[in-house]
């Protein structure tokens, strides 16, 4: 069974000011046969202090999520708008035919941080969930980017820099990147739905993904021979997929492979809670996706567009 490859990322890790110019073209071959393959890598060694600041993440993560559903639903995200808390069983990332004709809502709650996000979107009295997220969307940046360089080194675009051009304004109004916590409460004691789990089976419509994941497994990528492939935690590493967009600028030659997170199956994972932090790298604003090699195998289209599109197809939101 193929398995979602581990890269070691030594070569270009964020301490480095220039690449190892003995390691950098390995790192770029393996970054180039996980995205052109299975579309999922595993990163390692790309750089301690990224691992502290999503310490931090976690930590009031998990704090945010202990408070009572009160308390939450007053920093609750407005049906049709982005950043804010989301509720448990009001939203489905499924793409598949049959959800779409009757949606199974995922068992998952959420806090999506899109810049700018409302001030009343954030909980009162707890300053530190603001101040590390924002941090972590900041200095995610640079990974963001040099990993987007690796990428287009590999497709041998004639501007290795192509892509990290169209990412420079993350962390403001006119940058598209976001950063979603995730918890998935236990479901020993729940009713769950025929084909309801914690996360539907969907492809990010964003260029690539940095998903930080401890303790509980559950995620699962379709390979291109069909099969689920499991991807669970790996200590000291990110897993980092291509979402649609980077797919589509690259006419292809780049897989967004659909995911998902599935139910527990132990007892005692039953019971256990599962979080995560996801990075969604995007485009800025004003970015007009269209295929580098000129193949026009996707006509061009505005990033605007692109996201409202993308969002309406990805989300079933109740």
């Amino acid at each position: 069974m193929e398995s979602v490859p581990i890269v070691d990322f030594s070569a270009y890790s964020l301490d480095r000011d220039e690449p190892d110019p003995d390691l950098f073209q390995k790192l770029i071959d393996d970054i180039y046969e996980a995205f052109t393959t299975i579309g999922f890598v595993y990163l390692k060694n790309y750089d301690g202090v990224l691992d502290e600041k999503v310490d931090k993440v976690y930590e009031v993560t998990q704090k945010f999520f202990l408070f009572d559903y009160e308390t939450k639903m007053k920093c609750e995200q407005p049906k049709g708008s982005y950043g804010g808390f989301i509720r448990v069983g009001t939203q489905s990332a499924s793409q598949t035919e049959d959800v779409m004709k009757r949606p199974h809502m995922d068992l998952r709650e959420g806090f999506l941080f899109y810049p700018p996000v409302s001030q009343k979107a954030w909980p009162e009295g707890m300053p530190e969930l603001r101040e590390n997220v924002e941090d972590l969307l900041l200095t995610g940046k640079e990974l963001l980017h040099r990993v987007l360089e690796v990428i287009a080194r590999g497709l041998k675009y004639e501007d290795p820099l192509i892509f990290v051009k169209s990412h420079q304004k993350t962390g403001t109004a006119e940058g598209c990147s976001s950063i979603r916590l995730n918890h998935y409460p236990p479901t020993a004691d729940i009713e769950v739905e025929e084909k309801q789990v914690r996360c539907g089976e969907h492809s990010d419509y964003g260029s690539i993904t940095l998903l930080f994941q401890k303790d509980q497994g559950g995620l699962e990528i379709l390979n291109r021979q069909g099969q689920w492939v499991s991807a669970p935690p790996i200590d000291g590493t990110i897993v980092v997929n291509i979402g649609d967009a980077l797919q589509r600028w690259s006419a292809d030659k780049l897989l967004s492979s659909k995911h998902r997170v599935v139910n527990p199956v132990s007892e005692s994972d039953k019971r256990a809670d599962r979080y995560s932090i996801i990075y969604f790298g995007s485009p800025d604003v004003g970015t007009t996706l269209e295929c580098v090699d000129g193949s026009n195998k996707y006509p061009p289209i505005n990033l605007k567009e692109y996201n409202e599109q993308q969002y309406n197809k990805q989300y079933n939101i109740s």
